[in-house]
């Protein structure tokens, strides 16, 4: 189990900060505050209405009474039962920053006052409406309102990187007033993560005036650039709230890209003319004189296998102590097979890792370059089949939305940001409008004639694969050129795809 004490009559307990938790459509639902990776987890009608009881400022004791009250039929073990089972639940999904490792609970022997407070008369839901929404395969995993918006600002940036999967497009780009009516809306919804990406956010003018909006209203991002933020910037976003965590509990991160040590090799892998490390490595110092660590971010291709090494070797004399390095995968918009990180690579990546950790025993490394090593060829098809089974759908409108630079709404920032990927204008309609609009609906939920010709078009588990498993849009783009087309990894799938990475 995952409680390893048991509780006790005399301690407070709460729900950890970290988390929201609210009634979606009829059923009660729990998720981290993590940008990267938000799993959701669908709780019964009797856990959330017990997990609404904790609110921190009550014992144990008195807490299971109060429940026992409620429900004199309920044996003594159920108030506690409810509770661990939730708490495994999300014990065994944490997230990849580690939210959730240490489960939803904040144990105490004193009073927890700032602890969140829940009215549990809002989790008393219809068992009926509850048991309807679980047996509609197309409904019980989609949210009614999303918990993710991917604000891109804009799509300009101050490189070109020859692996970007970004749409570089110029558009005409929506003005900020309206993005700042959208980011209210977004907090009106209860949405607090957010994510800026795909062009860089301080290469628009009104940048930073954007992100004190998502300040100002409370939002939780990812602040990346590969541009240069003087001390006065930083100074600005610490003024606007950024360095002041989110719930309290949670600091909102800085990702540094920085591909190679080299000059030389940065412009050409960068595109620019006139690559200056030296002024990421001085944005490296203007936020960790505010207290704040930012992550240094290489993608690592053909070009740059040799430079993981180099890179921290630069950084580390400016305070730099975290470092994440991940494979290039396939762009849709701009793509050489020269790119990708071949076999012949991998001893040099193995062999500069082992020394920059030897080397530098402080400094945190994670990378995605060596992972599958090893695998012999007949074990690639179970391998194959064990990543199908365990596949996390897209959450591309199901938990998620996003809104590009002109306004138009859309599933994945890594295809295309046009028909048949557009399912609404943001110029125009609200969030709530393009959730619930039926170019929305008719994407997510495909017909099987869509896929005539296809293995999708016969199989048996069509509506468990579309709307519970879920499928990867761009994956199937990418291979077959329309995202009505099973994707490689499928087992079903006998056509030959793209590689990705």
């Amino acid at each position: 189990m995952s409680i390893q004490q048991p509780f006790r009559e005399d301690e407070f307990i709460s729900i950890r900060r970290e988390f929201i938790m609210k009634v979606d459509g009829g059923r009660p639902i729990l998720y981290p505050i993590d940008f990267d990776s938000t799993p959701i987890h669908y709780l019964s009608p009797e856990e959330g209405l017990a997990l609404s009881l904790l609110r921190g400022d009550r014992t144990f004791g008195e807490t299971q009474r109060f429940f026992r009250r409620l429900f004199p039929a309920c044996g003594e073990q159920v108030f506690p039962g409810l509770i661990e089972e939730a708490d495994e639940m999300v014990r065994a999904q944490p997230t990849p920053s580690g939210i959730g490792r240490q489960g939803i609970l904040l144990r105490s022997d004193e009073p927890v006052y700032d602890g969140q407070v829940f009215d549990p008369r809002e989790f008393v839901v219809s068992p009926a409406e509850f048991a309807e929404r679980a047996a509609d395969p197309k409904r019980r995993l989609r949210l009614d309102t999303p918990i993710h918006i991917f604000t891109i600002f804009t799509h300009r940036c101050f490189t070109r990187c020859v692996y970007c999967y970004a749409e570089r497009e110029p558009v005409k780009e929506m003005p900020l007033a309206r993005w700042r009516e959208i980011i209210g809306e977004m907090e009106r919804l209860g949405i607090v993560l957010s994510s800026p990406d795909n062009g860089d956010t301080f290469a628009r003018p009104d940048g930073i005036d954007f992100l004190e909006s998502l300040l100002e209203h409370n939002m939780h991002f990812l602040l990346s650039t590969k541009g240069h933020l003087s001390r006065e910037t930083v100074a600005r976003l610490m003024a606007a709230g950024f360095n002041k965590p989110v719930r309290g509990v949670i600091q909102r991160p800085v990702q540094l890209s920085v591909d190679t040590a080299d000059d030389a090799l940065a412009g050409r892998i960068l595109n620019v003319a006139n690559p200056r490390i030296d002024l990421m490595m001085e944005t490296v110092e203007n936020f960790l004189a505010f207290g704040i660590m930012p992550k240094v971010k290489a993608v690592i291709t053909g070009l740059n296998y040799d430079q993981p090494k180099g890179i921290v070797d630069r950084f580390y004399p400016t305070g730099a102590r975290r470092f994440h390095f991940v494979r290039y995968r396939r762009s849709f918009h701009r793509h050489t097979d020269d790119l990708f990180v071949n076999p012949e690579h991998l001893p040099v990546l193995k062999r500069q890792f082992a020394e920059i950790r030897e080397r530098y025993p402080d400094v945190v490394v994670t990378e995605n370059l060596t992972e599958g090593e090893g695998i012999r060829p007949e074990q690639a098809a179970q391998a194959q089949k064990q990543l199908w089974n365990q596949r996390s759908g897209c959450g591309g409108g199901w938990s998620a939305l996003g809104i590009s630079a002109d306004g138009k709404a859309f599933l994945c920032e890594q295809i295309n940001i046009r028909d048949p990927f557009v399912v609404g204008d943001a110029r125009t309609q609200s969030i709530e409008e393009i959730w619930n609009s039926k170019k929305m609906l008719d994407f997510i939920y495909p017909e099987r004639a869509q896929f005539e010709g296809t293995t999708c078009h016969t199989c048996a588990d069509f509506e468990e694969c579309m709307w519970k498993s879920g499928r990867c849009y761009r994956d199937a783009f990418f291979s077959y050129g329309t995202p009505y087309f099973p994707p490689p990894m499928c087992p079903s799938n006998t056509r030959p795809g793209l590689r990705l990475a």
